[in-house]
């Protein structure tokens, strides 16, 4: 039996690539909103998952443990919203964020943690550059920043470190990839450039990059890996 591999928000950019990288060792189940482009190859199945909705959570980690062991989790379902000064973010918009890019690793992790123990499975939340220097764009704009974001996506940052000591003992290693800036509709096309050349390598990431290090992270080769948080941002440390 092939063991399996939950992606969340795989439907898309980082998300699908991901879910591509892990389809070449495991039947894959990814978690979205929108299905995946058709037609989806060999090994890939999509459950429709809300991960604000704590049942669906469930019910799509029970889709893809019907299916075999669940050795991998990646949670990458996230949302952002346009920059604006702090003042002018409304309570919905701050609770919408949040609730996506933190509620929805509660969720997610939760819903999976048995199933991660029984296969001592290990787990990847996406964090974001964003948690590690408060903004999410190399080029800040004037009209304001995404403190909501920033602070969501720090909090996935300490969720996955408490998650990876309290599970250590379980066999089951929790840890987290933080992108930069990465090509893919999160970041319009008319500033790629701009961006990338800020970038110490002088590019934005591709979104493979970062289904690499989410795969790495889950196999036998990081093993002796638990709580860690691994940039994938071509050496960008501040704005």
């Amino acid at each position: 039996m092939r063991p399996v591999a939950l992606v969340t928000g795989g439907s898309r950019n980082i998300g699908w690539s991901i879910a591509r990288r892990f389809a070449s060792s495991h039947l894959v189940v990814v978690g979205d909103l929108v299905p995946p482009p058709a037609p989806l190859p060999d090994g890939i199945a999509w459950v429709e998952c809300d991960v604000r909705d704590y049942a669906a959570c469930e019910r799509l980690v029970a889709a893809a443990a019907a299916n075999g062991p669940l050795t991998a989790l990646v949670h990458s379902a996230a949302i952002t919203r346009p920059p604006l000064p702090f003042g002018d973010i409304s309570p919905a918009e701050w609770a919408e964020v949040i609730d996506v890019n933190l509620n929805g690793a509660f969720h997610v992790a939760r819903a999976a943690l048995a199933a991660l123990k029984s296969a001592r499975g290990s787990a990847v939340l996406i964090s974001s550059r964003a948690a590690r220097v408060g903004y999410a764009a190399l080029d800040p704009s004037p009209s304001g920043t995404k403190p909501h974001y920033c602070a969501a996506k720090a909090g996935v940052i300490s969720l996955t470190r408490s998650l990876a000591v309290e599970l250590a003992p379980c066999g089951v290693r929790v840890n987290c990839v933080a992108p930069g800036s990465i090509e893919g509709d999160m970041i319009p096309r008319d500033r790629w450039s701009a961006i990338a050349a800020r970038v110490p390598l002088g590019r934005l990431g591709q979104p493979e990059e970062v289904a690499e290090a989410c795969f790495y992270l889950c196999s036998p080769a990081a093993s002796y890996v638990t709580g860690h948080v691994l940039d994938v941002n071509g050496g960008t440390w501040s704005n």
